[in-house]
């Protein structure tokens, strides 16, 4: 029997292509809470690019926890923190001597509060877009002196391997887009903010479902009892960690799924 379930974002829970919550979506979600089942958001992205789900267009669904920064803050649906964790400062002090010495690329910076990064290129405008967020504060990355919980290298991934082996040495890397990379602490992954969540109230592995489209996403497929991946995602590791392939999102994919899982709606 389902007790909780894990969804991912943007590709997932979220389309690209209207920027919000398929209806249909929202409606099952509902139901699931209605019959005891909770919800929880499981995302790269940090905490103040979700805090627009309490809008109408994200249907005001209240979710039960949220993982953001794939697994570097946890917190309920009421808003207490039960994980944190940030990038080694010595690590952060590499990239900055890095960038000194290399060509510069957009790096972005992500803290509990803001998003900074150190330059803007087409790359990062058209990210922005595909996502319908809003473009970071561009800032010189060695003023920023909040903890880092979070980094986005905008390279390829023969610069990510480099980056990893050279500057992030107490870090781990995934990627959901060729444009970019999402680096965190070594030891964080969606899966381990599943396994922080489900502590926290006392809950089994047994029971869990997620849903995810993008290679930051497989640590969480693998980990859950029921996993699913969204018939948008193109990423073969995706569909190997997954048990079951729903339709793609904007085909009303969540819902569809679930009504033929277990609600029969």
């Amino acid at each position: 029997m389902i007790h909780s379930i894990f969804f991912d974002i943007d590709g997932t829970l979220v389309s690209f292509r209207t920027h919000a919550i398929p209806p249909s979506a929202v409606r099952s979600l509902k139901e699931c809470q209605a019959r005891g089942i909770r919800i929880f958001l499981c995302t790269g992205r940090p905490r103040i690019l979700v805090q627009d789900f309490t809008l109408p267009q994200f249907g005001n669904l209240h979710f039960d926890g949220l993982i953001a920064q794939n697994g570097c803050y946890c917190a309920t649906g009421d808003g207490q923190v039960i994980h944190q964790s940030v990038i080694d400062p010595r690590d952060i002090q590499a990239l900055v001597s890095y960038l000194k010495d290399h060509d510069p690329f957009p790096v972005s910076l992500m803290t509990s509060e803001k998003v900074y990064i150190n330059r803007i290129d087409q790359k990062v405008k058209d990210l922005a877009a595909f996502l319908g967020v809003d473009l970071p504060e561009v800032r010189p990355l060695e003023t920023v002196r909040e903890a880092v919980m979070q980094v986005n290298i905008y390279c390829d991934e023969a610069m990510e391997k480099k980056m990893m082996q050279t500057v992030f040495t107490q870090c781990e890397s995934s990627r959901w887009h060729p444009h970019f990379a999402d680096v965190t602490p070594a030891g964080n992954s969606k899966r381990t903010g599943i396994e922080k969540i489900l502590h926290h109230y006392g809950l089994e592995r047994k029971g869990t479902m997620a849903f995810g489209d993008g290679g930051n996403d497989v640590s969480m497929l693998q980990y859950v009892e029921v996993s699913v991946a969204m018939g948008n995602a193109d990423d073969p590791q995706v569909l190997g960690a997954a048990s079951h392939i729903a339709p793609p999102v904007d085909d009303d994919g969540i819902a569809r799924f679930l009504n033929s899982f277990f609600l029969h709606l």
